[in-house]
């Protein structure tokens, strides 16, 4: 603990003295009759009284030490650069086959996909996320924002459907495949670079997950794709649902941005590829700005304490005036 205002503490010679004073003055002591008498000194009651006398002066020192603003020192805080991530998920019903063991239920690409985007999100707060779903077309779900709550609320709105899988009983729970059918990445990528180009600062990233191919993203279309990308300084990192062979035009898009493409045939693998690109993006620390707070509370109940006691003292404990 420290005081903003040192020098105010050179008055707390003020109640020392005055304590120092009321425990050795002698007053003006009247002779009465009984006084040549046997009675006994009073000393316990003389202390108390003497205590009751040096409350003020107490209370004084404790009006100092506030005066002096005493305060300590926090954790410090850590400015860092902020991420803009947009995440791009496939949603179209490919997605909703089975990723990986089956042992406790049905559980889908697109499960996967969400409980690692939920784990990498909570673990890199402080980032700020967006979610694009796409298929043949894409739908920019959740603009960018620091509120990773918003994701995991948006989940039960964008499970894909899959008709091939899913028996009629289960009823229909994604967009229809008239609308949405078809896997269309490059379409996606514009979007998602359209909407970070907005951010003025801060890292801007894409992580794309898919688990199929796109027509428009093959040679020479991607070409303006990684133009586009390049140009508002985004880095792409593709994630394939699958063990198939990743599309060459979507590795030369993600390697000429900076960024990495992968495979993930498990969820085990695909949080390995989350953690993964946390260590090609680490976080940026720009300052660690020390942390000031007021230290005031512990002398509050002392100073409560010490005024009580001064007024229950006014009601009588004191020396006869005489």
């Amino acid at each position: 603990m420290i005081f903003l205002h040192p020098q105010w503490l050179a008055l707390l010679a003020l109640p020392v003295i005055l304590a120092f004073w009321e425990w050795t003055r002698r007053g003006q002591p009247v002779a009465l009759p009984f006084d040549h008498g046997k009675q006994g000194r009073g000393l316990v009651l003389r202390f108390l009284v003497l205590c009751a006398n040096c409350l003020p002066a107490t209370l004084l020192a404790v009006a100092v030490i506030f005066l002096a603003h005493p305060v300590t020192f926090a954790p410090p805080e850590v400015e860092r650069q902020l991420s803009n991530i947009q995440i791009v998920l496939d949603t179209s019903g490919s997605m909703a086959e089975n990723h990986g063991s089956q042992a406790e239920g049905r559980h889908t690409r697109f499960d996967s996909a969400m409980d690692a985007i939920l784990q990498f999100t909570n673990y890199r707060k402080g980032d700020a996320y967006g979610l694009t779903i796409f298929s043949r077309h894409f739908i920019h779900w959740l603009p960018l924002t620091l509120d990773t709550e918003s994701i995991a609320l948006a989940r039960p709105f964008i499970v894909p459907n899959n008709p091939k899988l899913d028996p009629p009983s289960m009823g229909r729970h994604g967009l229809p495949d008239e609308l949405w059918g078809i896997t269309y990445i490059g379409k996606a990528l514009y979007g998602a670079a359209e909407l970070l180009a907005q951010r003025p600062t801060g890292d801007r990233m894409i992580i794309l997950i898919t688990d199929g191919e796109s027509s428009d993203i093959k040679p020479p279309l991607d070409g303006p794709i990684i133009a586009a990308l390049r140009a508002q300084n985004i880095t792409v990192f593709a994630i394939m649902m699958t063990n198939d062979r990743i599309e060459p035009a979507l590795v030369g898009i993600a390697r000429a941005t900076g960024g990495e493409v992968f495979n993930a045939v498990t969820p085990e693998a695909l949080s390995a590829v989350f953690q993964r690109i946390d260590e090609m993006k680490k976080v940026v620390v720009l300052e660690k700005k020390p942390q000031v707070a007021d230290a005031y509370e512990p002398f509050f109940l002392p100073a409560i304490g010490l005024l009580i006691l001064s007024l229950l003292a006014l009601s009588g404990l004191r020396f006869n005036p005489w």
